[in-house]
């Protein structure tokens, strides 16, 4: 008597283990599909068991669908009688407090829903020693896999409850959980988006970090990637605690009447309305900003359209009818708009001081430059121990300071990407810099920078050797190297004698930390590609850098041809069937739209005959040595190369580069 009284309700929990057990029964059936069946029908008598790190790497596609759909059925099924009027009356005319009627419904639920997790793990710790068992797996991955899955599934069923009290509609109910799920990644990517198109310097959605991880529904999509952390999992449990509290708060609160409704509760009206306006308003702004190429007028139009859709919108499933047309909401709307429009403004107008901020030396202890920062940090190979060990920042003072003062010219002069040289690698750079402050923290801006009027800045962060050692990878010849790769279109060749292996690590790290300013930016094309082949790690992984042979590399040259591999790899005149040239300036006469087409662009030369076709071995040698990636800058000459293979491609020669061969074809022109 004392239980039923006062700890558990059997009436209830048969009731919904009657009417709801088949999920309890799906879910069973469909984690048994998902693991230990595999571990029984995967097994082949030629193959030993497959290693895995995560339960989750076993049919973990199909694991995410039965967790991200039937802990949220069973809180639509089980709480359907909220979203119904009789139903509704029934449940609540028992004799039992509500705090008491949710506690006997999640108490169930939990049981529906964890049970068959629990029955699941217990089967696969019980296989794990047997040899029919496909896979290896240690105890620690069952228990890990076992509380991973009971938190995030008791996490959708409470989320769904909260979802269900707050709605009285169950198809609504369904629909805003999922929305409520998968948007504090969207929202983050929006902002994001936002902040990266009006914020000069701001970096764009690399280095959020892992976004999937803001939402549970992303990160079980890629959840034999990257399984649940113990602290994911605390994260998840405390929600879980959190909106069950809020749940039993709201429920005695929540109004009989209210079925059929929207939302539940008018107070949540106003926030329903900016969420969904200020949703609209980033993507309808983002869209119109990216089809008109930021055009200010068209962009203001998208934000105003995007709210009006999401005003309109909201007050529809608000008011369930169309008909929602009065002064009040021509007025309510108004208001609405111009407070997002304000908090969609103020972040990115100058009130933040987010374009001018440059930290005081006295508070970094490292600093950044360069456009490989997602190698060291976000974006990294956690596989890559060489990068790890290397780090991002470096600490030298002169570095910092010359760093500081490339970053103060930036954000003085504030240089847009669209005044730059169009195809022009030469003429800008995309840099990341970053500092690391002595609270820990981190501040990271990306700019293009144009080469010109920033010379001196660039160049003293380019010729320090700490840019140099991160941005050219020095570090990746520190490790253990079975062979170079090099390749230059259908050429390949390996050196992997140790001696000579040593020679080449030696010489490609003085050629990098000899590398001039003038040489980084020049442009000029490399001979070959060189890759090291590094021995494999204790998991069979290899790393891989990559590294180039350039023209001005005099001790490489030297090197290569002393051995006798030079013409083994590189791009010789006669291996070249011609190379058609025009003078750059007739380029710059061209339309815009004539310039993005290179093939019509020489169709147009040679009807006025602007163009020279040549076969000299001679001008070939010359072309191949000082051969540029096509910038389409006045003054430079256009090459169409023709390899005897029947590849060609467009590339440039500068005026300064252009040897008297070269200029003897334009002589009489």
């Amino acid at each position: 008597m004392m239980r039923s009284r006062f700890f558990f309700n059997g009436g209830i929990f048969r009731q919904n283990m009657r009417q709801h057990g088949w999920i309890g029964i799906m879910y069973t059936l469909g984690m048994f599909f998902s693991v230990p069946l595999q571990m029984l029908l995967g097994r082949r008598e030629d193959q030993p068991p497959l290693t895995v790190d995560s339960l989750f790497d076993i049919a973990g596609n199909v694991q995410m669908l039965f967790i991200l759909t039937l802990p949220v059925a069973a809180a639509l099924f089980q709480f359907r009688y909220l979203q119904a009027r009789q139903p509704s009356d029934l449940w609540h005319s028992l004799p039992l407090r509500r705090e008491r009627l949710l506690g006997e419904q999640l108490l169930s639920g939990g049981v529906l829903l964890l049970v068959p997790v629990w029955l699941n793990a217990i089967l696969a710790a019980v296989l794990l020693p047997l040899e029919s068992n496909a896979f290896a797996y240690q105890g620690e991955e069952v228990w890990m896999w076992c509380l991973s899955v009971s938190v995030i599934t008791l996490f959708f069923y409470v989320f769904g409850i909260f979802i269900g009290i707050c709605t009285g509609q169950t198809v609504l109910q369904g629909i805003v959980i999922y929305i409520l799920l998968m948007l504090p990644a969207a929202l983050l990517l929006l902002v994001s988006q936002h902040f990266n198109r009006y914020l000069y310097g701001y970096p764009d959605n690399g280095y959020l970090g892992r976004v999937d991880n803001w939402s549970p529904v992303f990160k079980l999509m890629d959840i034999s990637v990257d399984p649940f952390s113990l602290t994911e999992i605390g994260i998840y449990a405390a929600l879980s605690a959190v909106f069950a509290g809020l749940s039993f708060l709201l429920y005695r609160r929540r109004h009989a009447e209210k079925t059929g409704y929207a939302l539940a509760f008018t107070y949540f009206n106003p926030l329903f309305k900016a969420g969904v306006m200020l949703c609209a308003m980033l993507i309808s702004g983002a869209y119109f900003a990216s089809v008109q190429n930021g055009r200010m007028g068209w962009t203001i139009s998208g934000y105003i359209l995007g709210a009006l859709i999401g005003y309109i919108a909201a007050e529809m499933v608000i008011r369930k009818s169309w008909h929602i047309v009065s002064r009040k909401t021509i007025v309510e709307f108004a208001v609405y708009a111009a407070a997002l429009g304000l908090i969609i403004y103020i972040p990115v107008s100058g009130l933040s001081g987010y374009e001018k901020r440059v930290p005081a030396a006295d508070r970094i202890v490292g600093v950044y430059a360069g456009d490989h920062y997602r190698m060291f940090e976000t974006g990294g190979n956690p596989q890559d121990a060489l990068a790890r060990a290397e780090g991002a920042f470096a600490g030298d003072k002169d570095y910092i300071a010359a760093v500081r003062l490339l970053h103060q010219s930036l954000v003085t002069a504030q240089p847009k990407p669209e005044e730059m040289e169009r195809y022009s690698y030469s003429g800008s750079r995309y840099f990341t810099i970053a500092y690391e402050l002595e609270s820990g923290r981190k501040l990271i801006r990306n700019y293009w920078i144009p080469v010109a009027g920033f010379e001196p800045e660039m160049k003293a962060v380019m010729e320090s050797a700490d840019f140099k050692r991160k941005q050219f990878m020095v570090f990746g010849l520190g490790g253990e190297v079975e062979s170079f790769r090099f390749s230059n279109m259908d050429k390949v060749f390996n050196v992997s004698d140790p001696a000579e292996i040593a020679e080449l690590k030696g010489i490609l790290e003085r050629e990098i930390m000899t590398l001039s300013f003038d040489e980084q930016h020049s442009g000029i094309m490399p001979r070959a590609s060189i890759q090291t082949i590094a021995k494999p790690d204790d998991t069979g992984y290899q790393i891989y850098y990559n590294y180039d042979w350039y023209p001005y590399y005099e001790e490489l040259d030297q090197w290569m041809e002393h051995k006798g591999y030079a013409d083994k790899i590189r791009t010789l005149p006669s291996e070249v069937e011609s190379v058609e040239i025009i003078n750059n300036d007739f380029f710059s006469k061209l339309s815009e739209a004539q310039k993005d087409n290179l093939d019509d662009c020489f169709a147009l030369a040679r009807s006025e005959k602007q163009t020279v076709l040549t076969t000299d071995a001679a001008v070939i040698a010359d072309i191949l040595d000082h051969q540029r990636n096509f910038s389409g800058v006045s003054g430079e000459y256009v090459v169409n190369i023709k390899y005897a293979n029947d590849y060609g491609t467009y590339l440039s020669i500068s005026g300064e580069d252009a040897t008297p061969a070269i200029r003897a074809l334009f002589a009489g022109s």
